[in-house]
This record gives C-alpha cells, sequence and structure tokens, in this order.
C-alpha cells in the first residue's frame, strides 16, 4: 500500500512540476539570448503624435509588402514594481515563430499616448517572444493606464488588445 501511495505522489508531483515549464520560455536555454535589444535599458518616453497631413508617393518610395501575416499579439502581464519605478510588460506574438523582428509599447494614460523604443524579439518553442519592455512610471499619472504592443518584422505585424494597468 505504501508503494503505490508513493508511486502514486511521485507521479502527482512530476505532473505538477511539468506545468512550470509554461511559464518559462526557453526552458533549457543555456546562454542569454544572442540579439540586441534595440530599446534603452531607461525606458524613456516617446511622444506620438497623429498626423494630420497625408503624403503623396513618390517614384522613390519602397513599396510596402502587402502579403504581411495579420500577427496575434497577446500581452500576458504587465507588471508594476513601484519600489523600482517600472512596469515591466510580456507580451508574444502566438501565430508566428520568427526571430528579428521588433515589438513597441504605448501607453494611453490620462488622455496622453506615449511610445518607447522598441525591444527586440526572438523565435519559441510555438510562438514570438517579446524580450520584456520596461517602462519607468515617471511621468505616468496614478490611476489606470492602458498598455498596448504592437508587433512589426518583415513577415508579421499586428497589435494587441489594451491591457489595464494601476499606476500608484
Amino acid at each position: 500500500m505504501k508503494k503505490a501511495a508513493f508511486a502514486a505522489t511521485l507521479a502527482l508531483s512530476v505532473l505538477a512540476l511539468a506545468g512550470c515549464s509554461m511559464f518559462y520560455p526557453n526552458w533549457g536555454a543555456t546562454g542569454l539570448p544572442t540579439a540586441t535589444e534595440t530599446a534603452s535599458a531607461s525606458g524613456s518616453p516617446t511622444e506620438t503624435q497623429t498626423p494630420t497631413a497625408t503624403a503623396t508617393p513618390t517614384d522613390s518610395a519602397s513599396p510596402t509588402p502587402t502579403n504581411l501575416i495579420d500577427a496575434d499579439v497577446q500581452v500576458l502581464d504587465a507588471s508594476v514594481d513601484p519600489s523600482a519605478g517600472t512596469i515591466t510588460v510580456i507580451a508574444q506574438v502566438n501565430n508566428v515563430t520568427e526571430s528579428g523582428g521588433s515589438c513597441t509599447a504605448i501607453v494611453k494614460d490620462a488622455g496622453v499616448t506615449t511610445s518607447y523604443p522598441a525591444v527586440a524579439a526572438e523565435a519559441n518553442a510555438a510562438s514570438t517572444q517579446c524580450f520584456p519592455i520596461t517602462i519607468a512610471l515617471n511621468g505616468l499619472a496614478s490611476g489606470t493606464a492602458a498598455v498596448q504592443v504592437s508587433y512589426s518584422s518583415t513577415t508579421a505585424s499586428g497589435k494587441s488588445n489594451f491591457f489595464a494597468v494601476s499606476i500608484p
């Protein structure tokens, strides 16, 4: 009877720990990613404005690819760390598995939309994982803000839904 209880406990432990691999995107990786991050570590914001004028195409303009995949971008988490003064955003592209793309975050806060520098993205087992995006809390108003991540590469582009974040 003790052997059966031990075997059942062991089997449940193995199943419980196997689920942990889903929370770490590069399980078994032996080193740091080789791609270099294209954003500054400070997460300095860049204000964006909606353009009002339209550009007239010229002969020297390169054509825009029309066969891009509509990327299914998902914000998995946007955690506020008041002691560090940052928001860390974790996002992935569910229907694309490639390296070489980039992820950009915007924050809508108190009627102002702020864009942050792009970070690199790399292929995961079945998706594309954005490097963590760090956003400084400086300049953001207390209350609820909305975070959106966009993905862009030579083969795909898309935006996530907005993800609500409580700013202290």
